[in-house]
Parts: C-alpha cells; structure tokens; sequence
C-alpha cells in the first residue's frame, strides 16, 4: 500500500521521485558557458525563466555543429524571483544521436530528480534546428 501511495505522489508531484542527473551534468565548472547572458525566455520555450547553457565533455573549439560524440549540453532555467535553477536539462551525443532528459527540483537545497518526460517531446521541439544539430545556442565568442 505504502508503494502505491509513493507511486501516485510521484505521479502528481513530478518531483522528487526520478533519479538524479549524471554527475558531469552537475559538475558545470569543468563546462564551457555557451551564452555571455542569461537567455530570456520565448513564446515557444516551453520551460520558463531565464537559460544559461553549458557545453561539457568536449574542448571548447569543438562546441560547434555537428558536434562530435561525447558532447553534453546542459541547459539550466531559472524562474522570474527565483535565485536558483529549478530545471536542469541535458543532451548527450553518443553514436552520433543526441539523448534528451530533464531534471527538476522545487528548492535550492533539494537535489534534482528527473522527470518522466519522453525524448521525442525533446526531439520534437530540436527539430527546427536540426540543420545544426538539434541545439539552438551556439556558444558566442568572449
């Protein structure tokens, strides 16, 4: 019964009941920040706030499309009056396709657990820029 109930919170909530992001998609310091300011939010985007984007696991001069294997793109929203990101959001490229997955967390201290969204709901969005390679920032030279 106790399952059951763990079950459909998670089901409500979305939050708090997914597993936790990679390790590298939290290790930002390692990244390169793609755009110089925060990103303001688009009538299309579908997640709210401000975006800071991240290229990770690749050198600098390789976050250009297409993007080589092993790259990590980590995108980080920020809500109006929030001071933290409570969206973390990742496309990993392995064997030449791009795998999607979205985390949140409603406070600065609760870790980030990821949501049951299917990729096609990603990949769907990204394919009006897939003539490069599915990632709408590209970084912007300092």
């Amino acid at each position: 019964m106790l399952g059951r109930l763990v079950l459909a919170a998670c089901g409500v909530l979305l939050v708090g009941c997914g597993e936790p992001p990679p390790s590298d998609a939290l290790a930002l310091e390692h990244c390169v920040k793609l755009n110089i300011e925060p990103l303001p939010q688009t009538p299309e985007d579908p997640h709210v706030g401000t975006k800071d984007v991240f290229g990770c696991g690749v050198p600098k001069e390789a976050l250009r499309p297409p993007y080589p294997d092993g790259t990590l793109i980590v995108k980080l929203a920020t809500r109006q009056g929030q001071g933290f990101p409570w969206l973390l959001a990742t496309a990993r490229k392995v064997g030449g396709q791009w795998a999607w997955a979205e985390y949140t967390r409603n406070f600065a201290e609760e870790e980030y657990a990821k949501l049951p969204v299917r990729e096609a709901v990603c990949t769907d969005c990204h394919a009006k820029v897939a003539a490069i390679d599915y990632i709408y920032t590209r970084y912007t030279e300092r």
